[in-house]
């Protein structure tokens, strides 16, 4: 087992407080008031979020601040607000801005993983080729989503895919676009610095874990990259 770089994170602050208890609070209450689906939403949440700290203790990945409270947020709108509450019929666009969310992130997962075999170093390749696995990566896990939902739709008789074809092609082609503007915004970081939303997560990762991306300087990667000699 690796040892974690932040071994003392710092305290939880107020608004990290407010999700985790609020959460706690809305998973008590639907319980005494005899809604089990929206409780077991809340603490499903509260479980998938801690997994990302666990994650952390057992590999010593230190994962970017905030994210796993992104994660709980992200959980509740899609568990307890969006089926419970009736989210996704009540607001259209619900659906789609939670796919465009999660996609974007997963391509900056994908970029990651993509500078993994030059340890954070500025790769010798173009960015767009970064940018390309990134949206890659993000389209599979939305492909292997989507069809978890046929899955448990087919075997179980639930409705998660609604309207079928259209709902099925729908969240593929917001998710297409969630992936690019998660691969724009890493190359933009990465290369001219632009601190466009999400992109964040990225530079945090690689500056929070250099015992994989020992290279990792934080500074610009240069416009273009000397190609070895042959």
């Amino acid at each position: 087992m690796t040892q974690a770089t932040d071994p003392a994170p710092p305290r939880p602050g107020p608004l990290r407080l407010l999700v985790w208890g609020g959460a706690a609070l809305m998973a008590g209450l639907s319980l005494i008031a005899g809604h089990p689906v929206v409780a077991l939403g809340a603490a499903g949440a509260m479980a998938l979020a801690a997994l990302l700290p666990l994650y952390t203790w057992v590999s010593g990945i230190v994962m970017p601040r905030g994210l796993a409270t992104g994660i709980l947020v992200y959980c509740l709108c899609a568990f307890s607000l969006g089926e419970a509450a009736g989210f996704y019929a009540a607001i259209p666009v619900w659906d789609m801005a939670l796919h465009f969310v999660a996609s974007a992130v997963l391509a900056l997962v994908g970029v990651a993983l993509a500078l993994l075999p030059t340890a954070g170093a500025a790769p010798r390749t173009a960015g767009w080729i970064l940018g390309l696995l990134g949206v890659g990566f993000a389209a599979l896990v939305g492909a292997c989503w989507e069809l978890f939902e046929f899955s448990i739709d087919a075997v179980f008789g639930t409705n998660a895919q609604r309207s079928g074809l259209p709902d099925t092609m729908g969240d593929t082609a917001v998710n297409i676009m969630g992936a690019s503007y998660g691969a724009l915004a890493a190359l933009r970081r990465l290369w001219r610095g632009t601190r466009l939303p999400l992109s964040g997560l990225l530079v945090e990762f690689c500056a929070r874990n250099p015992i994989i991306y020992g290279a990792w300087s934080g500074r610009r990667f240069p416009a273009h990259v000397r190609k070895p000699r042959p």
